[in-house]
């Protein structure tokens, strides 16, 4: 099966490179690549042209001018032209497992439609975060007896550790609560095509929050919630974040609309 990547950016090419090159790494090329980059300048642009060369799928820049945070928008656009049905979302800021894409096939082959994946993410400290480069990283996130990461992990520099690690065994997964996932990261979802399309993409009109408001009508349209811990690893890379209360405050609010399931300003726009 054929998947499409959408990976979101904005003018972070120093952590773009890592999850990119990360993608190199994977145990199968069965998909192609959109980067919906919320206008980024032209090192970006050049990053990306650079890895087109090498790459061994298809990559596509998704790009609109920097108007201020449009996450939204250039993430439908994104979905607008993407060739599959199966729709895998990721950060630019989040360095990927080895096998990622396939662990997230493996839940649409099982499913097909009407569901959403949600995925979980290792949180990397400032200090790890700093030392990290195309040359060490692989060796310092992904080796069983990474002294570096260990320590990483008993200083509270790096949060929820053990989730560099893939289990499969159902006993395993039911011992360490491996399946209570209850909400969606934007960084590390799937699902169908023809899902998005029925709730009618991401909603234009956010700035930021827009995961949650995904998870709100793809929850009252019917789907299908599947969450794990330990499946498709991911690590997500530090940096400072603002005061973002509004967007807790805007969730509380929706998560009790359980008639809410179309954005009125949304992906329909964007289809041809």
């Amino acid at each position: 099966m054929m998947s499409t990547v959408i990976c979101s950016t904005y003018n972070s090419p120093n952590f773009l490179e890592l999850v990119l090159n990360s993608l190199l790494f994977q145990d199968q090329f069965n998909f192609e690549l959109l980067i919906a980059d919320d206008g980024s300048n032209d090192k970006t642009k050049d990053l990306i042209n650079d890895f087109k060369v090498h790459a061994p799928f298809k990559v596509t820049h998704v790009w609109h001018e920097d108007k201020d945070w449009r996450k939204s928008q250039i993430h439908n656009k994104s979905i607008a032209i993407a060739k599959n049905d199966h729709l895998i979302f990721i950060d630019g800021d989040c360095i990927l497992g080895t096998s990622f894409v396939s662990d997230h096939q493996l839940i649409y082959k099982e499913n097909l439609s009407k569901y959403v994946f949600m995925g979980r993410r290792v949180e990397l400290g400032e200090k790890l975060t700093k030392e990290l480069n195309l040359k060490n990283y692989r060796k310092v996130l992904f080796s069983y007896f990474s002294l570096r990461f260990v320590q990483s992990c008993i200083s509270s520099d790096t949060y929820a550790g053990l989730r560099k690690f893939s289990f499969h065994n159902p006993f395993l997964r039911k011992v360490l609560k491996a399946n209570n996932v209850l909400d969606l990261l934007g960084c590390n979802f799937s699902l169908s095509k023809k899902s998005m399309i029925e709730i009618n993409g991401f909603n234009d009109e956010y700035q930021r929050g827009e995961d949650g408001d995904i998870f709100i009508r793809l929850r009252n349209s019917g789907h299908k919630l599947i969450g794990k811990k330990y499946f498709a690893v991911m690590f997500h890379l530090f940096h400072s974040r603002g005061n973002y209360q509004y967007v807790d405050d805007n969730y509380a609010k929706i998560y009790k609309d359980h008639a809410y399931k179309w954005a009125q300003d949304g992906l329909n726009k964007y289809l041809a």
